[in-house]
């Protein structure tokens, strides 16, 4: 599994990079020969997203090391690491945009040569930005990477971003309004930074050792530990995610006259059905209690259903 995530997100990684220096450098050298604020933004957009491919290439790289000493847990978490990073080079990129449209759009500075070109090459880079988004949403996806994922989304935007520029650019071909090419330039800066936002807050989840909305990983683990006769009570369940890796706390209690190697082996069950229910459960580690324990616990989980009525109560305030 994780030689397969080497070798496609290395794959991706090189494809993303190279794709994308071949449209920022197209359409940067297209903003600066006609002029066009909105070939230009979405030019200095690519040339952002270079960047975010290297970053990728090397968080997933350093992601699939092994345990050490220092990370005992592992490495997975620098691919939510990563994507804070990802996040904020496309906010700087979107405010830089931002700035430069504005500056032009009150100045009365606009005026594009060569509209043909610019048109042109916008629909080139819907094109390819659409092959790129739909290739690394899948190796996401297949591998399991946030940043990946985080890297895909911020393709998806890349297309909508390259549509309106085309758009935008037809339009001022046919009626002549030369402002609308810096309109449409802020209003790329404004989905670039919508997009830093998104990706930035994605990530807190793991971060914070919590779990998206609509996870079912706890009922999983309630409704394999069910199979194994012999355990009681499960409780106290904790779920944390690193990368695509889950790993997984919880206590069970036993018959309290059962010998040490039995509740032992009576463990071992538990962790090997929750790991065959879910192929990304990387480590269980289970806590035997006798039957009737009492304990002032406050924190895990103590049924999936307590769960599910936890995000159902927490929907409800949101709302």
């Amino acid at each position: 599994m994780t030689e397969d995530r080497m070798v496609l997100s290395r794959r991706g990684s090189i494809i993303g990079v190279t794709g994308n220096a071949a449209l920022a450098v197209l359409k940067v050298l297209t903003g600066f020969f006609t002029g066009s604020m909105a070939i230009l933004a979405d030019g200095v957009d690519s040339t952002t997203d270079i960047l975010t491919s290297v970053i990728t290439w090397i968080s997933t790289s350093v992601s699939n090391k092994p345990p050490d000493a220092q990370h005992p847990y592992g490495h997975e978490r620098a691919d939510a690491v990563a994507s804070k990073i990802v996040s904020m080079v496309i906010f700087f990129a979107g405010a830089q945009l931002a700035v430069s449209s504005i500056q032009k759009l009150f100045s009365g500075g606009s005026s594009v040569e060569n509209i043909a070109l610019v048109i042109v090459v916008a629909a080139i880079s819907s094109a390819a930005k659409y092959f790129l988004y739909r290739y690394k949403l899948g190796i996401g996806k297949k591998i399991d990477s946030s940043v990946f994922i985080a890297d895909a989304t911020n393709m998806k935007l890349d297309i909508v971003i390259s549509l309106s520029v085309l758009g935008g650019s037809i339009f001022v071909g046919i009626t002549g309004l030369q402002i609308v090419d810096s309109i449409v330039g802020l209003a790329v800066s404004a989905l670039v930074i919508k997009t830093s936002i998104e990706v930035f807050w994605e990530t807190n989840y793991e971060l914070m050792d919590g779990l998206k909305p609509g996870d079912d990983i706890y009922k999983v683990v309630f409704d394999s530990i069910e199979r194994v006769q012999g355990v009681q009570n499960p409780h106290k369940v904790r779920v944390r995610k690193m990368g695509y890796k889950y790993l997984v706390d919880l206590d069970i209690e036993v018959d309290p006259d059962m010998s040490v190697k039995k509740a032992h082996s009576l463990a071992k069950k538990v962790e090997a059905s929750i790991k065959e229910d879910h192929k990304n459960v990387y480590d269980v580690h289970v806590h035997v209690e006798p039957s009737g324990n009492v304990e002032d616990e406050n924190f895990g989980i103590d049924s999936s259903k307590e769960f599910n009525e936890s995000l159902n109560n927490k929907d409800e305030k949101s709302e």
